[in-house]
């Protein structure tokens, strides 16, 4: 499926919405190119992310979908899939890492927050709420 079909029908699954977990869609709704993305992350119950809204910015390269999105926080989070600049760590999600291009942006969210949702994670200390984002 060429790229631009791909985007337009992950963005169609954006607006529509259903999932109450997570969401995403462009930064810029004229962006016909639609590289920058905007996702949030609502974290996991009964885990130290609990009640806690997390964004990401997502990038899509022009060889998506063969290629994995980027996809960094910018509300910080002490994550074992994150770096201490807030991306995302491809090589610990496995959706990221064994990427397919029949996956999606939607895929990979889910799958960052069922990491967030591991025990190794569930019970790491967070930042104090209101912290300073990570800078893109």
């Amino acid at each position: 499926m060429p790229r631009s079909f791909k985007l337009l029908e992950e963005h169609e699954d954006s607006i529509k919405g259903g999932e109450s977990t997570i969401s995403w869609g462009l930064v810029d709704q004229e962006d016909m190119d639609m590289r920058e993305w905007v996702g949030t992350i609502l974290g996991p119950p009964k885990s130290t992310f609990d009640s806690r809204i997390y964004t990401v910015t997502i990038k899509v390269s022009k060889d998506y979908p063969a290629v994995p999105p980027s996809i960094n926080f910018t509300t910080r989070i002490n994550c074992n899939c994150v770096d201490q600049r807030g991306k995302v760590i491809n090589e610990k999600v496995d959706v990221l890492k064994n990427w397919k291009p029949e996956y999606t942006i939607k895929k990979a969210l889910e799958s960052i927050r069922h990491i967030m949702a591991q025990k190794e994670n569930a019970k790491l200390q967070q930042p104090p709420e209101g912290s300073p984002p990570y800078s893109q």
